[in-house]
């Protein structure tokens, strides 16, 4: 009798197990459903290319499918082993276009064994639009300041792409007038050589959207000139002489100085920049000089001025022309004799008036020295000079007082 009660338990257990395999695996009447199904589109990269298209929305769908057939094939299915496929080969134009797609299912599930009853949405929609290439300037624009004391050089700033070609939807693309490329110059005082992103902006400045265009340049490089600045006077090498000293002079310089830029080693240096040299002694008269300004390398004029005017005038001074007799040779060379071929010298004093009005010609001596001269005729520039010291305020200017000379061989000799 208790071996009998055990078969039938036994008998009823196995009958329930089996009831519990066909029902949950075997069971030919099931349904499931499988969400978030990313649809594939075939050709798109290639093919809508060469025809100048592009979709512009539709290809995030993704596609619910409510599948009936057997529990041990649904059990097989997900999402990632369900492929469905649109074809893009039949697109030619632009426009809203419905499209619909196939659905193919792991190698290890009969096609026959599955049937689709339902799908969420049917189909798939797609924008597609013209695709459109097109070159856009790249437009560096600057905001803020540097120091004070500091050039940033913006007019000559250097991009090594000053255009980039974009490509995407015309609709976005015709909207795109220029790469925007903000730089801020607070605090900046140093030159500046690195790589900046860009902003694609309509022609007033305004961001577009760029998700959906490309570019051959992801960032740019831009060179900019930060350099110290200064003023730096403009000055003349002085020469008295003539009778001219400082106070009977006055030499303006126009412009008085100008704006060079440079860096800091440069300029701790430059303190004045000299035009050239006057000598007083060779100027009879009030004049007017040009001097071109020429820098030190590294130095930047930034002005724009290359020449300076300088006016030159005397002030309380008398020029006059005088002849004297006086004429003393000096440094005769040992066993040579000399002939003045002249015995006056001209020359023209300038002074004080009262000096020159004093002044006679009686007062003057003519020096000729003849210090390594050799035989021959030559002419030799002479010294002026006073016997008074009074008089030592007035000088000679002018073309230089020469004296013609001829020197031969002494007698005796």
């Amino acid at each position: 009798m208790k071996n009998k009660i055990w078969a039938l338990l036994l008998s009823l257990i196995l009958a329930i197990g089996l009831w519990m395999y066909v029902i949950t695996t075997v069971s030919p009447n099931s349904r499931t459903t499988i969400t978030n199904i990313p649809v594939v589109f075939e050709g798109e990269s290639w093919l809508l290319e060469n025809r100048n298209l592009m979709i512009t929305s539709g290809m995030d769908t993704t596609v619910s499918l409510e599948l009936y057939g057997n529990r041990s094939d649904l059990n097989k299915l997900n999402r990632s082993n369900v492929t469905l496929k649109v074809d893009l080969t039949k697109v030619y134009e632009a426009g809203e276009i419905d499209m619909t797609y196939s659905y193919s299912l792991p190698s290890d599930v009969s096609p026959g064994a599955i049937a689709v009853e339902r799908r969420n949405p049917a189909g798939v929609r797609l924008t597609v639009e013209k695709r459109l290439t097109q070159e856009i300037p790249v437009n560096v624009v600057f905001a803020g300041a540097v120091p004070e004391g500091f050039l940033a050089d913006t007019e000559s700033a250097v991009l090594d792409c000053p255009v980039i070609n974009i490509k995407g939807p015309a609709s976005v693309v015709e909207q795109i007038k220029q790469a925007r490329i903000d730089v801020n110059l607070d605090g900046l005082t140093e030159s500046v050589s690195e790589n900046f992103r860009y902003t694609l902006c309509d022609a007033e400045g305004n961001p577009i959207d760029g998700e959906q265009i490309t570019t051959d340049a992801a960032e740019i490089h831009l060179d900019l000139r930060i350099q110290r600045y200064q003023e730096i006077p403009l000055k003349l090498n002085l020469i008295y002489g003539g009778g001219a000293s400082e106070g009977y002079t006055r030499c303006e310089i126009s412009p008085s100085s100008i704006r060079v830029s440079g860096s800091d080693a440069v300029l701790e240096d430059l303190t004045e920049i000299t035009l050239g040299t006057v000598n007083f002694a060779e100027l009879t008269e009030n004049t007017q000089r040009t001097f071109a300004i020429n820098l030190p390398e590294g130095v930047t004029n930034l002005t724009g001025i290359t020449e300076a005017t300088v006016d030159i005038s005397f002030v309380g001074l008398s020029i006059k022309e005088f002849t004297t007799e006086n004429i003393n040779v000096i440094n005769v060379p040992q066993g040579l004799s000399y002939e003045l071929m002249s015995q006056v010298v001209k020359v023209t004093l300038r002074g004080p008036a009262a000096l020159i009005n004093q002044i006679k010609p009686e007062d003057i001596l003519a020096t000729v020295d003849l210090a390594g001269k050799e035989i021959g005729a030559t002419t030799v520039r002479a010294t002026i000079s006073y016997k008074d010291e009074k008089y030592n305020a007035v000088g000679a200017v002018g073309t230089p007082t020469t004296v013609p000379v001829t020197l031969k061989q002494a007698e005796g000799k």
